[in-house]
């Protein structure tokens, strides 16, 4: 728990969304670490729309090919919001937050998140949690957690 925020970092051996994961609010902020660039579409897709109906409702992508997954999970949103409209806001301002942070290092696209990854408003009740996920490298978890646990500026 910092400053009354909680966060969870885990590693990933495969890209696939932790079925036994339990998020302890109704909503929750998602920051994935990952080499996607070999990754199949539609595995980021499967991914996404696990993590929507757990709850997520910001979500950002670091590592190589992360604009191309901010790009997937975007689709996913855009498809339900045309269909079954399963994760649509509370409110009609309300969406689904994506960023994807390529051009920084880790440390620069965490700060982000702990600092500015701020849901709309409809969606900030309950969103405090923040999960990341590290696909591949412990070194990305240890410094996730290193960092998380030192930030002041939680949002």
């Amino acid at each position: 728990m910092v400053s009354g925020k909680q966060f969870l970092v885990i590693q990933v051996s495969q890209f696939a969304w932790p079925p036994s994961l339990k998020i302890p609010s109704l909503r929750f902020r998602l920051f994935v670490a990952a080499d996607v660039d070999e990754v199949a579409t539609s595995v980021l897709s499967d991914f996404a729309l696990a993590a929507l109906k757990s709850g997520m409702v910001y979500f950002c992508s670091w590592g190589r090919g992360c604009s191309r997954f901010h790009d997937i999970v975007d689709e996913v949103i855009v498809e339900d919001e045309l269909g079954e409209g399963k994760f649509v806001g509370p409110g009609r301002d309300d969406v689904i937050m994506t960023t994807s942070h390529q051009d920084e290092d880790l440390v620069e696209a965490l700060e982000f998140f702990a600092k500015f990854a701020a849901p709309t408003d409809g969606f900030a009740t309950d969103s405090s949690f923040r999960l990341v996920i590290c696909l591949g490298s412990a070194e990305w978890v240890s410094t996730a957690n290193r960092f998380l646990e030192s930030a002041e500026f939680f949002i």
